[in-house]
Protein backbone atom coordinates (compact mmCIF):
# COMPACT_ATOMS: atom_id res chain seq x y z
CA UNK A 1 0.00 0.00 0.00
CA UNK A 2 1.84 3.10 -1.18
CA UNK A 3 0.19 6.49 0.42
CA UNK A 4 2.84 8.84 1.24
CA UNK A 5 2.50 12.36 0.71
CA UNK A 6 4.38 15.47 2.38
CA UNK A 7 0.91 17.07 3.76
CA UNK A 8 0.17 14.51 6.48
CA UNK A 9 3.43 13.81 7.62
CA UNK A 10 3.64 13.13 11.72
CA UNK A 11 7.22 14.21 13.60
CA UNK A 12 9.08 12.02 16.26
CA UNK A 13 12.77 10.80 17.46
CA UNK A 14 14.49 8.15 15.51
CA UNK A 15 17.24 6.06 17.62
CA UNK A 16 19.86 3.75 15.86
CA UNK A 17 21.67 1.48 17.57
CA UNK A 18 25.05 1.62 15.82
CA UNK A 19 28.12 -0.52 16.85
CA UNK A 20 31.91 1.48 17.42
CA UNK A 21 35.19 -0.50 16.87
CA UNK A 22 37.57 0.26 19.71
CA UNK A 23 41.04 -0.72 20.15
CA UNK A 24 42.18 -0.67 23.49
CA UNK A 25 46.04 -2.11 22.95
CA UNK A 26 46.00 -5.30 21.93
CA UNK A 27 42.12 -5.88 22.99
CA UNK A 28 39.73 -5.10 20.14
CA UNK A 29 35.95 -4.91 20.63
CA UNK A 30 32.47 -3.70 19.97
CA UNK A 31 30.62 -0.74 21.69
CA UNK A 32 27.40 0.33 20.79
CA UNK A 33 26.21 3.91 20.91
CA UNK A 34 23.03 5.20 20.13
CA UNK A 35 22.44 8.02 17.53
CA UNK A 36 19.47 10.17 17.86
CA UNK A 37 17.27 12.58 15.50
CA UNK A 38 14.21 14.12 14.40
CA UNK A 39 12.84 12.96 11.33
CA UNK A 40 9.45 13.02 9.68
CA UNK A 41 7.19 10.13 8.47
CA UNK A 42 3.65 9.40 7.22
CA UNK A 43 2.31 7.04 9.51
CA UNK A 44 -0.04 4.71 7.39
CA UNK A 45 -1.42 2.30 9.38
CA UNK A 46 -1.99 1.24 13.39
CA UNK A 47 -3.10 -1.82 14.58
CA UNK A 48 -3.56 -2.79 18.26
CA UNK A 49 -4.14 -6.67 19.09
CA UNK A 50 -3.19 -9.09 22.45
CA UNK A 51 -1.89 -12.62 21.71
CA UNK A 52 -1.89 -15.73 24.24
CA UNK A 53 1.05 -18.11 23.46
CA UNK A 54 1.54 -21.31 24.59
CA UNK A 55 3.21 -20.52 28.19
CA UNK A 56 -0.20 -19.13 28.75
CA UNK A 57 1.28 -15.79 28.82
CA UNK A 58 -0.49 -12.97 27.24
CA UNK A 59 1.18 -9.55 25.13
CA UNK A 60 0.07 -6.34 23.81
CA UNK A 61 1.06 -5.75 20.45
CA UNK A 62 1.30 -2.42 19.05
CA UNK A 63 1.47 -2.36 15.62
CA UNK A 64 3.00 1.37 13.57
CA UNK A 65 3.45 1.25 10.09
CA UNK A 66 5.31 4.27 8.64
CA UNK A 67 6.38 5.29 5.46
CA UNK A 68 9.33 7.73 5.01
CA UNK A 69 10.29 9.94 1.86
CA UNK A 70 13.37 9.86 -0.17
CA UNK A 71 14.32 13.90 1.23
CA UNK A 72 13.94 12.33 4.86
CA UNK A 73 15.96 9.06 4.06
CA UNK A 74 18.56 11.28 2.45
CA UNK A 75 18.81 13.21 5.65
CA UNK A 76 19.00 10.27 7.79
CA UNK A 77 21.85 8.81 5.59
CA UNK A 78 23.99 12.10 5.81
CA UNK A 79 23.50 11.97 9.85
CA UNK A 80 24.95 7.80 9.91
CA UNK A 81 21.82 6.63 10.50
CA UNK A 82 20.27 3.22 8.46
CA UNK A 83 16.61 1.66 8.88
CA UNK A 84 17.67 -1.81 9.87
CA UNK A 85 15.38 -4.35 11.56
CA UNK A 86 16.06 -4.58 15.57
CA UNK A 87 18.42 -1.68 15.36
CA UNK A 88 16.29 1.43 14.74
CA UNK A 89 13.55 2.57 17.25
CA UNK A 90 10.81 5.44 16.90
CA UNK A 91 9.52 7.59 19.58
CA UNK A 92 6.15 8.59 18.16
CA UNK A 93 3.48 9.88 20.97
CA UNK A 94 5.10 9.51 23.45
CA UNK A 95 5.41 5.67 22.58
CA UNK A 96 9.11 3.57 22.05
CA UNK A 97 8.73 1.18 19.32
CA UNK A 98 11.59 -0.72 17.65
CA UNK A 99 11.22 -1.44 13.96
CA UNK A 100 10.24 -5.14 12.42
CA UNK A 101 10.04 -4.98 8.87
CA UNK A 102 11.54 -2.83 6.38
CA UNK A 103 10.24 -2.70 2.42
CA UNK A 104 11.48 -1.06 -0.16
CA UNK A 105 8.52 -1.75 -2.52
CA UNK A 106 10.88 -3.79 -4.73
CA UNK A 107 13.19 -0.98 -6.02
CA UNK A 108 16.21 1.12 -4.12
CA UNK A 109 14.95 4.45 -2.69
CA UNK A 110 18.08 6.40 -3.96
CA UNK A 111 18.54 5.03 -8.03
CA UNK A 112 19.24 7.84 -10.11
CA UNK A 113 17.11 6.81 -12.85
CA UNK A 114 13.12 6.84 -11.64
CA UNK A 115 13.73 6.66 -7.89
CA UNK A 116 11.08 4.43 -5.88
CA UNK A 117 12.15 7.16 -2.63
CA UNK A 118 9.87 5.64 -0.14
CA UNK A 119 10.73 2.84 2.13
CA UNK A 120 7.83 1.30 4.46
CA UNK A 121 8.99 0.45 7.99
CA UNK A 122 6.73 -1.38 10.67
CA UNK A 123 7.65 -0.90 14.17
CA UNK A 124 5.94 -2.65 17.11
CA UNK A 125 5.95 -2.33 20.70
CA UNK A 126 4.99 -5.33 23.04
CA UNK A 127 3.67 -4.84 26.84
CA UNK A 128 2.70 -7.58 29.05
CA UNK A 129 -0.66 -8.21 30.25
CA UNK A 130 -1.55 -9.34 33.74
CA UNK A 131 -4.38 -11.84 33.78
Amino acid sequence: MFVFNKFNMSTGTLLYENTQQLVSGLVSYASPYVIETGCRFMVVKRNTFIRKTDESTRKRFDQLTVQFGWDQLKNLAATGIEVKIGRTRLQFDGEEYRAIQVTDFGRKYNTTYLPMGVVQVMFEKRTAVAN
